[in-house]
């Protein structure tokens, strides 16, 4: 494939993709039609189908590719520089953030995985995501800034964890209780790593 065809792919991708997100935020995943999104993104309904192959892998693409924007967050240089203890706080507040500015996306993210094959896209993001905060709290065990864990086990819950809360501050509630979410996750992911305890209190 040249690379003339190879952009020519990738822009007709994103334009149905693009337009597609903003069709299902402001029309609802089933009033939105394949022909809609066709018209939308000014191609062919046919051209459509040679990317995707039916609405709800649309759809599935639409929600990784959020999640694809959200997880760049872990991959910002100056966490590696900043001292560990500023880490989660400028993590969350980053992902938190982006959320803000893309919250009509982050509704999206709550998928309904039809094959085998979108669960395994859904797994391969989350690991993505995961594997990404396991390394940098496997840098701040390997600096001694944290005493040995599972790092990857850590990662994978604390992933699952700000996932339902983000969906939950900005896909359900739209970012109302935004200030008091973003809080008391920073807390709870400060207090698992340097303490206290909540049975120790402040």
């Amino acid at each position: 494939m040249t690379e003339q065809l190879l952009e020519e792919t990738h822009s007709k991708r994103k334009a149905i993709l693009d337009a597609a997100r903003e069709l299902f935020t402001k029309k609802g995943y089933e009033e939105t039609t394949i022909a809609d999104i066709a018209r939308a993104a000014h191609i062919a309904v046919g051209t459509v189908y040679l990317y995707f192959r039916n609405k709800h892998d649309v759809y599935t693409a639409v929600a990784l590719d959020t999640e694809a924007l959200i997880a760049q967050v872990l991959q910002d240089p100056v966490l590696a520089e900043v001292p560990f203890e500023q880490v989660p706080r400028m993590m969350l507040e980053a992902v938190f953030r982006v959320c803000r500015e893309h919250k009509s996306r982050v509704a999206l993210l709550q998928i309904d995985m039809h094959t085998q094959e979108e669960i395994l896209q859904h797994k391969h993001s989350t690991e993505m995501f995961s594997q990404m905060l396991a390394s940098v709290l496997q840098r701040a065990v390997e600096r001694g800034q944290l005493a040995p864990f599972n790092t990857e086990m850590y990662a994978l819950l604390l992933n699952l964890l700000g996932n339902a809360v983000v969906h939950q501050c900005f896909g359900v509630e739209t970012g109302e209780r935004e200030e008091l979410y973003r809080e008391s996750i920073i807390e709870l992911f400060e207090r698992l790593l340097f303490g206290p305890s909540l049975r120790a209190g402040k």
